[in-house]
């Protein structure tokens, strides 16, 4: 983790993250009324960087006015038939990448399809790979 999130910090510029002051007890009253668990490693990541990304990525979390946006945009496709156990973290149009509340896995749900498929073993496999795509590409 420390590695990873350094490297990002490396390469932040302003406002690319809100590094909202995300507390437990937000976080556990997000899991009362998604009625899951966030899963530790995205927590570490919302306490440490709030929302938002490098290099166009935007990773969902808590926006500088302290709205949960990933809470919002989990209960607006659940309303289209996501799982229950999957908290969106990122739209991509198309499809969104969901933290899955029971095993941490990355998983990838199609709407259009009405499934989802497992991408990354855990949060911080996905985020590096997000970072790293976007650094090589610069």
């Amino acid at each position: 983790m420390t590695k990873l999130f350094d490297l990002i910090k490396k390469y932040e510029k302003y406002g690319d993250f809100t590094h909202y002051l995300v507390t437990n007890e937000m976080l556990n009253n997000v899991e009362k009324r998604l009625q899951t668990k966030i899963p530790l490693k995205y927590r570490e990541f919302l306490k440490e960087f709030g929302h938002g990304g490098i290099g166009g990525i935007e990773i969902l979390g808590v926006g500088k006015n302290g709205t949960m946006l990933f809470e919002d945009k989990t209960i607006q496709y659940r309303a289209y038939g996501l799982p229950q156990e999957l908290i969106v973290i990122e739209n991509c149009d198309e499809w969104v990448y969901c933290i899955n509340s029971h095993n941490g896995k990355i998983a990838i749900w199609d709407r259009s399809a009405m499934g989802y498929s497992d991408a990354y073993e855990d949060f911080y496999s996905y985020l590096s790979d997000r970072v790293n795509d976007v650094l090589e590409n610069r």
